[in-house]
């Protein structure tokens, strides 16, 4: 019986031991990588406000600086003003969704989810009322994730005040055998990315506040949830405005038939108005990113990370692709 030997030298050893050292440090520095990464897809949101400004003779640290001041003051307008107004629709909204549900269908979310979520938004609009909270909860609860959105907001600050800040970036912290490859896949993943994350949220905020003002008119309640509801699906494709419209419907249900038919008419409105003029006016042929990847991103990257997950998941996705198109094309011998 003969015996096989394999003999495994010291540079492959070496090579395993190294890897296995990136996968460790990948793992204990998750929190500065995802800070990092959200903070290179913040920055390329913002660089065309603030390359728009500089065109304008704006200095690029002045453009910089009130492009954060102004959302700065947008959100913390929304967080102060909206935000006790949304949380209280949306307890009410629950209920009565889950309601209709059952008189009309015959099947009801379960009782857990109503109670968990009811109880949750019920703690955030005690925590926005409140004036007395405990200092030690609200250290042992907030200040990790602050200190995470403060990281965030520097660095995406420092990659859009300088121009190419990113591809500069990449320079220092790459070996030279890697540049070329490394930016060529980061210039295709900044022009797709970029422009889907400004058009994508730009058209969500127009269907949003289209939605809720429609329905306001319309008499039917709880509109700034089903607005929020519209802005929020509209990140899903070909599923997400149905799903929007479908809760509105069944809202609209609980009041009387006439006004849910005239809320699925007024939907129906909105999609051909999205399709025909806002898409072709707003996304253009160039940003498109394919449905099925940005569905099933989302899907995976909400059963992965949660809510971070789901912000992150397109980026990710777009990624992904753009580094398995340069292999292919190198593959091939095809210079991009």
């Amino acid at each position: 019986m003969n015996e096989q030997i394999f003999t495994i030298s010291w540079r492959t050893l070496w090579r395993i031991f190294l890897f296995g050292l990136v996968i460790f440090a990948l793992f204990v520095a998750h929190d500065a990588l995802g800070v990092l990464f959200i903070s290179v897809v913040l920055s390329l949101g913002i660089d065309p406000l603030v390359s728009f400004l500089e065109k304008r003779r704006v200095h690029r640290l002045l453009g910089t600086l009130l492009v954060f001041l102004v959302g700065a003051i947008a959100v913390g307008g929304v967080l102060y003003l909206a935000i006790p107004v949304i949380v209280t629709e949306t307890v009410g909204f629950l209920g009565e969704f889950n309601e209709t549900l059952e008189k009309i269908f015959g099947i009801s979310l379960p009782s857990t989810v109503i109670r968990d979520l009811s109880t949750n938004l019920s703690r955030v609009l005690a925590f926005l009322g409140a004036s007395n909270i405990s200092v030690g909860f609200a250290v042992s609860r907030v200040v990790s994730q602050i200190v995470l959105v403060l990281a965030t907001l520097v660095v995406s600050f420092y990659l859009s005040v300088e121009k190419h800040g990113t591809e500069r970036l990449l320079r220092l912290i790459l070996p030279k055998s890697y540049e070329e490859p490394v930016l060529r896949v980061f210039t295709r993943f900044k022009t797709k990315v970029g422009r889907w994350l400004g058009a994508q949220l730009a058209l969500s905020l127009l269907v949003g506040v289209v939605v809720a003002l429609g329905l306001t008119f319309l008499g039917v309640r709880y509109p700034l949830v089903l607005g929020l509801l519209a802005a929020l699906f509209e990140l899903v494709p070909i599923i997400g405005p149905i799903l929007a419209g479908f809760a509105a419907v069944i809202v609209a249900l609980s009041d009387s038939f006439t006004l849910a038919m005239y809320v699925l008419i007024f939907f129906l409105l909105v999609q051909q108005l999205e399709n025909h003029i806002l898409i072709p006016m707003i996304m253009g042929k160039t940003m498109k990113v394919h449905p099925i990847i940005v569905i099933v991103s989302l899907l995976a990257g909400g059963q992965i990370a949660g809510f971070i997950g789901i912000l992150l998941a397109v980026p990710i996705a777009v990624l992904a692709q753009e580094v398995f198109t340069y292999l292919a094309e190198r593959k091939r011998g095809v210079s991009g």
